[in-house]
């Protein structure tokens, strides 16, 4: 049996994108992500979506500039994966303020963990 967790849509002011405008003042970006966790993980044993929460908030609160939501996605990939518990990921990155015609504009990208400490 496969278990998937999953942070939907947390939305938290970043400084990101390679406009002046997107350098000057943040803006809201939305994180959805799917965590594929591992198999055969120990009676007791879980993978919490809390650090990966905590994480982004941090990284948020440090106003450091990103350019590409492509670079935010690999970076949480990056962190979410430094876990062999976690199979894999999809994480989705969306801007919500871009285009008034559209409810958001990002990437969703797919990632294995080729770490994992999958059973199967």
């Amino acid at each position: 049996m496969s278990m998937t967790i999953r942070i939907d849509r947390l939305a938290l002011p970043m400084s990101i994108g390679i406009l002046d405008f997107e350098r000057e003042t943040p803006q809201t970006v939305v994180v959805s992500i799917d965590i594929a966790v591992a198999d055969g993980l120990a009676a007791g044993e879980f993978v919490s979506y809390a650090p990966v929460v905590e994480h982004l908030i941090a990284l948020s609160d440090s106003g450091r500039h990103i350019d590409l939501v492509e670079e935010l996605a690999e970076e949480i990939f990056a962190f979410l994966f430094a876990d062999a518990r976690i199979a894999g990921a999809g994480v989705t990155v969306m801007k919500p303020d871009i285009f008034a015609q559209a409810a958001g504009v990002g990437v969703t990208i797919e990632r294995i963990n080729t770490t994992s400490r999958t059973t199967s």
